[in-house]
């Protein structure tokens, strides 16, 4: 219980201290208590600077003693050869949660760097204070309007959790902004993977979780607490440091140990932990696993208003467990209802000819999407569509979601393709109900490891 209490300071703070914030704010200041106020964060702060007596309307403090509240977090945003004395002061005011943001502790090269980390640490083990870091982004809650990071970024509600060792992704990616929540271990000297699990366990805003893994030194306890884990929601996982050059970037970047790609690749299977091959992958994982629901079958049906894609999403599935087969005899009575006498309806369903047989033309659209969707057979359903403008872009979008909202047991994924497939795909994920992708190669991989999760997990 004391250890979630602790973590929930670092991830839900009441109260905040930030030590070391800086005087100057505007652009290119990167003041985490300007940013904090940007975003209309509720609770209690109390900057520290000895050098002036308010900053941004807020009393500043010359030390940590000075402060008579409870402090849930302590910021520590100061030159590296400060820290362990602030360490323990913090400690010295009964502050249980700490994070170092500078660099230059195990990652660095000369014997100063590892010295001031001893010293960290033995504070921290006589006190029992935890502590995110050092060389971290921080955390970020966006459902209480909090981030500790120095860079302003833009938070939104989603239910994902991410634990990484880099603040990209705070920063967020062109397909994927700010997630809802997250914490970055960077160097994690002592704050670890576990304890991140564990806040995020039984959390009711986060669906699925998704891990940024550079090294780590307790692999024993990880594997335990993610097979749990993974009975409940997914957890998905980018190992990075997998050959020789790149281990040694890590050492460089965070001091952790990478370890051998085998051992890890059985580890996190063992753990039923979803492995992920690159970046790309991880984002659009993520994306797919908060939005839409488990695969009960792995059969799916396809629509598309091009054939040439159809054939390729053939292709593209033969990579996969997952299945493109006769639809079931009711499906193909009503789809054959629809279709033009001349027209061969098969799975993938070639919807063009028969949608231009109506008006308005997403009429037939509809119905044919709504015929998939509610064959049992299905596990799901694959739409390849295209935004030829803004507004046929949002049309989309809007049908999609109307549609996945009316068959929420049932995953609707699409690939989008045009001038404004960009903006559709966005909006799509902005409404929460369908995951749209550029190409259906990537909507093909994305549904499958939705659908061996969902396999996955039954036997758990």
């Amino acid at each position: 219980m004391q250890a979630m209490k602790v973590m929930k300071q670092f991830m839900e703070p009441q109260s905040v201290a930030i030590i070391g914030v800086s005087r100057y704010t505007g652009e290119g200041a990167f003041n985490i208590l300007e940013n904090l106020l940007g975003y209309g964060y509720q609770g209690r702060i109390h900057p520290i600077n000895p050098s002036v007596n308010e900053i941004l309307g807020l009393k500043t403090y010359s030390r940590i003693s000075k402060i008579a509240d409870d402090i849930d977090l302590a910021v520590i945003a100061t030159p590296r050869a400060l820290v362990p004395r602030l360490v323990k002061e913090c400690a010295d005011s009964n502050i249980k949660a700490i994070e170092i943001v500078a660099q230059g502790f195990a990652d660095a090269i000369d014997d100063e760097g590892k010295q001031l980390q001893k010293e960290i640490d033995n504070i921290a083990k006589a006190s029992q204070v935890r502590i995110l870091g050092p060389n971290t982004f921080g955390t970020a809650n966006a459902f209480v309007n909090f981030s500790s990071t120095f860079i302003k970024i833009k938070m939104k509600k989603q239910p994902i959790g991410i634990i990484c060792q880099t603040g990209a992704f705070f920063v967020g990616f062109s397909e994927l902004a700010f997630i809802g929540k997250g914490l970055d271990l960077a160097n994690a000297c002592d704050v670890n993977f576990s304890d991140g699990l564990k806040y995020f366990e039984n959390d009711s805003e986060t669906k699925v979780i998704a891990l940024h893994i550079e090294g780590m030194q307790d692999t024993k306890a990880f594997t335990s607490i993610s097979r749990d884990i993974a009975r409940k929601k997914p957890i998905l996982a980018l190992k990075t440091g997998q050959n020789e050059q790149a281990a040694k970037a890590v050492q460089s970047h965070t001091g952790s140990l990478a370890g051998r790609k085998e051992i890890w690749q059985a580890a996190l299977k063992q753990s039923g932990i979803i492995q992920v091959s690159d970046l790309e992958e991880l984002i659009d994982l993520t994306k797919t696993f908060s939005v839409l629901p488990l695969m009960k079958k792995s059969k799916i049906g396809v629509a598309t208003i091009s054939g040439a894609l159809g054939v390729m999403t053939i292709d593209a599935s033969q990579n996969f467990d997952i299945w493109i087969d006769t639809l079931s005899p009711k499906t193909q009575k009503l789809l054959d209802m629809m279709a033009p006498s001349w027209l061969k309806v098969s799975n993938p369903l070639d919807i063009w000819p028969i949608m231009i047989e109506s008006q308005p033309i997403t009429k037939l659209l509809i119905d044919g999407l709504e015929a998939l969707l509610a064959d049992h057979e299905l596990g799901a359903v694959f739409f390849i569509g295209a935004a030829f403008d803004e507004k046929w872009g949002t049309d989309l979008c809007q049908l999609l979601t109307e549609l996945a909202a009316a068959h929420q047991d049932k995953p609707l994924i699409c690939s989008i393709y045009g001038p404004s497939a960009g903006q559709a795909i966005n909006e799509m994920q902005d409404a929460g109900k369908v995951v749209g992708f550029p190409t259906p190669e990537r909507a093909i991989r994305a549904l499958a490891r939705l659908n061996e999760y969902s396999r996955l997990r039954s036997g758990l």
